[in-house]
């Protein structure tokens, strides 16, 4: 029964629905021509003059190549969904530190050097990065070593803990043992090591200068 509330429109799609029958309701074959006019356009169709090829068999083939097509489009489309979401601006810097030369207590080595540091909180972690760093060779048999350091009320070393050793051609970044509040343990050091099994400092450092917050 139709309804009398519908407007005319509605009155016109109601009278199209009731015209419908279950033929109507059946999914249908996508023409052979539609597929072949995408397989043209595509090239997919070419084969050697002197091949035979079942025209069915071919279609297929175009069709199998087509949808192998569109599923790795797809695979693209979710492998850039996924980087994304992995780089959602967890990442924030939250203190640098400009580490500087003292001629008069450090290794000579640090003479020439350079660099800074930056505190950053990354995927629930705090690491130290140094960036535009310019840090000589330790030498054979000896590394560079980042420490982070508690200054007590006069300047001095109160304690401290190493986040370890770097390539002083790309230093990378460094983890901070969550034991350590850098709040605390805010100066960044970089020293000379010699592998002789001693973890503790060497008293060589090259480079020094306190985190400043944001």
């Amino acid at each position: 029964m139709s309804n009398g509330h519908l407007d005319p429109k509605g009155r016109e799609v109601e009278a199209i629905l009731r015209e419908l029958d279950q033929r109507d309701l059946e999914l249908f074959e996508t023409p052979d021509q539609v597929w072949d006019g995408i397989e043209a356009t595509l090239g997919l169709g070419e084969t050697a003059p002197e091949t035979v090829v079942s025209l069915d068999s071919r279609r297929w083939t175009g069709r199998r190549v087509l949808m192998g097509l569109a599923a790795a489009l797809v695979g693209v489309v979710i492998a850039v969904g996924i980087f994304l979401a992995g780089n959602d601006g967890t990442r924030q810097v939250l203190a640098t530190a400009m580490l500087a030369y003292d001629p008069v207590s450090f290794d000579r080595l640090g003479n020439a050097a350079s660099g800074n540091a930056s505190l950053v909180s990354q995927d629930d972690q705090l690491v130290i990065e140094i960036v535009d760093s310019r840090l000589p060779d330790p030498g054979e048999g000896a590394d560079l070593e980042v420490w982070l350091i508690q200054p007590d009320d006069e300047g001095n070393v109160a304690d401290l803990v190493s986040l370890g050793v770097v390539n002083p051609v790309e230093p990378g970044v460094l983890e901070i043992p969550a034991s350590h509040d850098p709040a605390v343990y805010y100066v960044v050091d970089i020293s000379v090591e010699p592998r002789d099994g001693d973890a503790s400092h060497s008293g060589r450092s090259i480079l020094r200068g306190p985190l400043t917050y944001a």
